[in-house]
């Protein structure tokens, strides 16, 4: 594949129409991909007629099915199979505009020194509501998600200042739109040891890839969020894998010390407090549900931290 190449990989679960709406946006786009590579985890099967209408459009298409549900194992196969010049892995419930492909190329071809190892496309949620507003005033009001890694490479990268304008140093990309240039998508593995609904697995990858090579943000670009219900979980399951993720992100990503965990104790605490208040508010059991899986999960940890106290390993 020539320089220019770009791979888009989309890990699926059980939501064709969110993936018939990729799908076409991706037809729509004023530069196609050179391949898209589909990775389906889920007990449906992709309709066939779909990728071939990728095909009909000049897009090389791959499906891989896997046998067990997990969004970092969907990816990493993704990954291994990709020969884009450029891997962009895309969530199946995302919405690229149609000329998104052509300007993330464009952001890669002003970096001549190759200096960017990969850029994250943020998000724009699709049904942003007063209601949601508001979770995000709640989000950062009671400290979430503040511990960081002590080494970002991004930081003392010097590019040149047209594409400085357009980039900033990121700690961390979000995989559902997260693009990487080969030769780093080639060595990048997803951590297959996450639980259940796997939150985390691509701020962990950031950590881990950003100690050594430069990850973006871009400032202009964005691509739409619209969820959907996929089927990775429950939402008292998914309150336990966060606790048991964020602890095994800072455990082995963040190099941290007291600082780190009480950032940590605060984000957890305040993940509670956020869900709890909002089943309140809302009268959505959801809500409830992940807030008492997020407290089974620690008191578990805490029982097994007190038994090697006591015990010893």
């Amino acid at each position: 594949m020539d320089m220019e190449s770009v791979s888009i990989v989309i890990p699926t679960h059980d939501r064709p129409a969110c993936l018939r709406r990729l799908i076409e946006a991706l037809r729509a786009q004023t530069t196609r991909p050179a391949e898209v590579i589909v990775v389906s985890d889920g007990a449906e099967k992709v309709e066939a007629g779909l990728l071939e209408r990728l095909q009909a459009a000049g897009v090389a298409v791959r499906l891989i099915e896997l046998p067990c549900a997990s969004s970092s194992a969907s990816r990493n196969a993704g990954l291994a199979a990709a020969g884009g010049e450029i891997v962009f892995c895309l969530d199946d419930d995302m919405i690229p505009a149609p000329d998104l492909l052509a300007k993330l190329l464009g952001l890669y071809a002003q970096d001549q020194d190759r200096r960017v190892a990969g850029i994250g496309v943020p998000y724009a949620e699709a049904n942003r509501t007063e209601q949601w507003r508001w979770w995000e005033w709640a989000f950062r009001l009671l400290g979430r998600v503040r511990w960081r890694p002590r080494r970002v490479a991004a930081r003392y990268v010097r590019l040149p200042s047209e594409l400085a304008r357009e980039l900033t140093p990121a700690d961390m990309i979000s995989g559902g739109a997260m693009s990487l240039r080969r030769e780093v998508a080639r060595g990048a593995r997803f951590d297959e040891t996450f639980r259940g609904y796997a939150f985390g697995e691509d701020r962990e990858l950031s950590y881990r890839l950003g100690r050594d090579h430069a990850l973006f943000l871009t400032r202009a670009l964005r691509v739409t969020h619209a969820p959907a219900e996929g089927g990775r979980g429950d939402w008292r399951s998914r309150g336990r894998a966060y606790a048991d993720n964020v602890l095994h992100i800072v455990r082995t990503g963040t190099e941290g010390g007291a600082g780190t965990w009480l950032l940590v104790v605060i984000d957890l605490a305040g993940a509670f407090v956020q869900h709890l208040a909002w089943a309140l508010l809302t009268r959505k059991r959801h809500n409830l549900d992940f807030a008492l899986g997020l407290a089974g999960a620690l008191l578990r940890h805490n029982l097994l931290l007190i038994k090697e106290m006591l015990c010893g390993r």
